[in-house]
Order: structure tokens, then sequence, then C-alpha cells
């Protein structure tokens, strides 16, 4: 049934290992973490209030990858494609390969230069968005093999 839940540890099924975060998206994340201590030790009033929030953003988005780094899991068993990813709200789902209406890569100029991006899923009832992967159009081409959509 599409959409439903499913545990990869209890199932033999072919993990994808295409299907990988990318440990460059790291680098936005220090980038702004850089560029805010201007605004926080050059800065006056509202600009250390910006510094400050750019700093917890920061903290906030390398957070968020590192997390996904741990928790994104790509598989394929028997035409369907099994994803799973979060760590507070963890989504787990089986999207057979007829129900599977569009596969999409989503890359920002920034991810195509630190070469990773986003894998857009969209079935007859749900869709996912597997994001910082590295290598997507590889991990896109991984996916379609496995389930046979090629």
């Amino acid at each position: 049934m599409p959409g439903q839940q499913y545990d990869l540890k209890s199932n033999p099924a072919m993990v994808l290992a295409d299907v990988t975060v990318a440990q460059s998206a790291y680098w936005g994340s220090l980038i702004i973490f850089i560029c805010s201590f201007p605004f926080l030790f050059l800065g006056t009033g509202f600009f250390i209030v910006i510094g400050a929030v750019f700093i917890v953003l920061a903290f906030i988005d390398a957070a968020n990858i590192a997390t996904l780094t741990f928790t994104t899991s790509c598989a394929a068993d028997n035409g369907q494609l099994i994803v799973r990813y979060g760590l507070i709200r963890p989504i787990r789902a089986i999207i057979p390969a007829s129900a599977i209406r569009h596969i999409n890569v989503d890359q920002s100029w920034i991810g195509s230069k630190l070469k990773y991006g986003s894998i857009i899923i969209l079935g007859d009832d749900l869709g996912i968005r597997l994001q910082y992967i590295k290598d997507p159009q590889n991990a896109l081409s991984a996916m379609k093999n496995s389930i046979g959509l090629s």
C-alpha cells in the first residue's frame, strides 16, 4: 500500500548506497557562521542582534544536515522504493514503482558547485523531498534503475 510505514531493519531490501547526504552541504552553514562574526563583534545595536540570529540559524542548519546524514536511507525491494529519514518526526514510506508519478532533481546554484541537491519523489498519495543528497543525478539514476523506471 502506498505511503505505509516500513522498517528497513526488519526487511532485507537492497539498500541504495548512492543515496547519501553530502558532507559538502555543511559549507553553507560554515559560510553563514563566519559572515556573522563582523556583525556580532564590529556592529552596534541592531547589527549585533542580526549577527546573533545568523549564528543561531547556522547552528540549526548544521544540526539539520547532521540529522539527515545519520537518518537518510533509501532501499529498493520488489519494485518498491523504501525511503526513511528524520529524527524527531521520522518519515518511513514505501512507494511502489507503479505509484510513482514523477522523480526530479532540484539543485541550487551553490548545490551544483558543491555537488549536492534534493530529490523530489511524487507518488499517488504522497510526496517526499530528500535534501542535501550527494551527487543527486547519480542517486536519481540508481533509484530509477533499482525499481525498474529507467
